[in-house]
């Protein structure tokens, strides 16, 4: 009953002693092909539930360096500036004034708008989405004590038939992110880059990178979420911090949840490797925030309370050429398909991108040269090398970061 107050909701299923038993029978399905390693009983083992997100955020605070800058006086201009030319990650407060989120964006509104809606809240080990009505999420989220709960990941906002559209019309791009050339090639052929997040309390993304290089901004519209940023030149296995926390602490093959990093990796991580080694950045972003992520960094998010967020990655003229790079590597269908877009629309970005193809080959065969290979080495690293334009590899799309 607290949290049905505390979120302002109104319906009484919010206001029993449990969830209805048509939601737990859902949820219980979803969570043993959600995270198929785990019993049902050990989805609240650790008892992450009766410990202090409070104290939590207390012990990074002395890691609370990340850069603010306050959205309704800072320019487009100062952000592409200080911020996305140098890749530094930072926070811009007082960006959601004008995207009435008293009216569209609570719990409550958010629940009578698309209580019937089929919202993705996991996906199996096949990598199919595993859906379920906002109304028994809700629900979930409402009286769930699980350690590291199901998290509401859509991506697919623009496909749904209950008011996506509408949805994506309530808010309004930030001024600093108005450029995004994937858009060139059109909703149906580009990768998924818009998600509509409702995280539980406890839940969140375990540290990771976003697709292609993108950089990302992230609005939180309701709650508050601690952050953990890493630069590209920390090695993947320094922050994914594995064998550092104790068997006693957690077992390993759960230390991938955003919850048990913060508890038990990440503190043993600093302790190791040093704070400034890392380089590490953290902040905690609340109702309004919104921060951004330049390509390539390592992140991790926990929701310190129950919340409601946007969140979108882009390529701009100020990141091209390492997601063109990593384009042209990952998805070669994909980049034949933006190139032939840059060359309709835009000649300048269809230059570059053959310039920095040029580049590539250029340097692949001083390295080539340099380092001689047999046949069938020499092919296949070409192959990883060679322009969007010839190549002829298939790829297939991430689903979400």
């Amino acid at each position: 009953m607290e949290t049905a107050k505390k979120l302002k909701l109104k319906s009484s299923r919010f206001f029993e002693k449990e969830m209805s038993s048509k939601a737990q029978e859902l949820i219980e399905e979803i969570k043993l092909k959600d995270r198929s390693h785990l019993r049902l009983r050990e989805w609240h083992q650790r008892n992450h539930y009766e410990k202090s997100l409070k104290e939590l955020r207390k012990q990074y605070e002395k890691y609370f360096t990340i850069a603010k800058v306050d959205g309704r006086t800072f320019t487009a201009e100062q952000f592409v500036k200080q911020f996305e030319i140098p890749d530094i990650p930072c926070i811009i407060t007082n960006t959601t004034e004008d995207w009435n989120v008293e009216k569209y964006w609570t719990f409550e509104k958010l629940y009578q708008l698309y209580k019937e809606t089929q919202f993705k809240i996991g996906e199996d080990d096949k990598g199919k989405k595993l859906r379920l009505p906002f109304k028994y999420f809700l629900e979930y989220l409402v009286y769930n004590k699980d350690d590291s709960p199901l998290y509401l990941f859509e991506s697919s906002v623009e496909d749904m038939k209950d008011g996506g559209a509408e949805m994506i019309g309530r808010y309004k791009k930030h001024k600093y992110f108005q450029e995004d050339f994937f858009a060139m090639v059109g909703e149906k052929h580009r990768p998924p880059y818009r998600w509509f997040l409702v995280g539980p309390k406890r839940s969140g993304t375990a540290v990771h990178i976003d697709p292609l290089m993108t950089s990302a901004w992230n609005t939180s519209l309701q709650g508050h979420k601690l952050w953990v940023l890493f630069p590209p030149d920390i090695p993947k296995c320094v922050v994914k911090a594995k064998g550092l926390a104790a068997k006693k602490e957690i077992d390993p093959e759960v230390l991938d949840e955003s919850i048990d990093y913060f508890f038990y990796a990440l503190p043993k991580l600093i302790q190791k490797e040093g704070a400034d080694n890392l380089k590490i950045v953290m902040c905690v972003q609340g109702p309004g925030d919104t921060i951004f992520v330049p390509g390539g960094w390592w992140h991790a998010v926990l929701n310190l309370d129950n919340s409601i967020a946007l969140t979108q990655n882009f390529m701009s003229i100020n990141n091209f050429d390492k997601i063109w790079r990593s384009v042209r590597k990952e998805r070669p269908k994909f980049s034949q398909r933006l190139l032939e877009s840059f060359k309709e629309l835009r000649s300048d970005l269809y230059e570059r991108a053959l310039k920095l193809d040029d580049i590539d080959k250029n340097e692949f065969r001083v390295l080539k040269d340099a380092n001689p290979l047999s046949s069938e080495d020499s092919s296949g690293s070409s192959s990883s090398s060679s322009s969007s334009s010839s190549s002829s590899s298939s790829s297939s799309d991430d689903d979400d970061d």
